[in-house]
């Protein structure tokens, strides 16, 4: 068989893979040879022909060809930082499936480009930390990835399985912007559209990156919610109410969700205080004997205590005869 043929058939091979890769069948490891990343902007290709490699990529290791398993401690994360850590209950049970099963489906890397004999992750980072957890090598296929093609692959994959928030999505977009990735190459790795991706950089750069990180992923909280947050958060006078929110322990002990909406909640804009009224009442001596305080909803009278404690019992003690005094009033004609 040709090259050209091989290619077709490793990008036309159907395989069944489950959520963060957990397939069905697992090829036997080949060596591979190893080729150091070129420098980010080093944008030598189109940015068709970037996708174009980014699908290779992954059709390789769907192909399972070149499968390798490498050491967790020599395998590193990606410069572009795409995920909050929250080891919540999909992480536990993918830990599980893993601990029980083992690695169902390899991981993307490529040679790390400053450290020799390391690795770096395209995609496969909860697989990576958690094999590292249970002390085992990780099953990954080892390709040579400029920096544009590992985050198109790694934005790509994460997007095919819709499996990043969308605060990580803004966080990942944010990261690329700040490591000077052409707009091109961030829209394609997230897989969208030029306005889609102001928005969503506007917004993520709006909201204090710690506080992003305090609430974590939230996957339950979308756009809306996200952009109501920030137009909280710009409301406020000080960080004095912010501050506090995300201190709270029971803030610290919610899961990611919670979390997101105690501070939601705990930011809500504060109803005007009602204004008060007050009327001083003094005796015919001219003693102040009260004070009357009214307002929208309620009226109340508060006795000087120093000097007309007697006369505010008096009048306790009158109370419901005075009551009673008011509602046959209501009922007498013209009372």
């Amino acid at each position: 068989m040709s090259r050209k043929d091989t290619l077709k058939a490793m990008l036309t091979r159907r395989t069944e893979e489950l959520p963060d890769g957990n397939s069905e069948s697992e090829p036997a490891p080949q060596p591979i040879s190893h080729v150091r990343s070129g420098a980010v902007g080093a944008m030598g290709r189109s940015l068709g022909q970037i996708a174009s490699a980014a699908e290779r990529a992954k059709a390789l290791v769907a192909s399972g060809a070149a499968v390798v398993e490498i050491p967790a401690d020599k395998v590193l994360g990606s410069f572009a930082q795409d995920r909050l850590e929250d080891e919540g209950a999909e992480f536990t049970t993918l830990y599980q499936a893993i601990k029980d099963s083992g690695q169902k489906s390899p991981i993307l890397v490529r040679p790390h480009p400053d450290k020799a004999d390391h690795y770096q992750i395209a995609y496969g980072h909860r697989r990576a930390k958690i094999l590292a957890k249970l002390g085992r090598p990780v099953r990954a296929v080892v390709q040579n990835l400029t920096d544009e093609e590992l985050v198109v692959i790694q934005g790509q994959e994460n997007s095919a399985r819709k499996d990043l928030s969308y605060v990580e999505r803004g966080l990942f977009a944010v990261t690329l912007e700040e490591q000077g990735f052409d707009r091109a190459v961030i829209m394609s790795a997230l897989s969208m559209e030029k306005t889609q991706l102001s928005r969503l950089l506007s917004l993520t750069k709006s909201i204090p990156k710690s506080v992003i990180v305090a609430i974590g992923p939230a996957p339950k909280a979308g756009r809306p919610r996200w952009t109501e947050l920030a137009e909280r958060i710009a409301a406020l006078k000080n960080n004095a109410r912010l501050d506090d929110a995300i201190a709270d322990p029971k803030f610290v002990e919610a899961d990611t969700d919670q979390r997101f909406v105690r501070l939601f909640n705990a930011l809500a804009p504060r109803k005007p205080a009602a204004k008060t009224n007050k009327v001083i009442v003094k005796a015919d001596a001219g003693q102040k004997i009260a004070t009357v305080e009214r307002t929208s909803t309620k009226l109340a009278v508060v006795v000087d205590a120093q000097g007309s404690l007697e006369f505010g019992e008096f009048v306790a003690s009158r109370l419901p005869e005075l009551f009673r005094q008011f509602e046959e009033r209501k009922e007498t004609p013209n009372g």
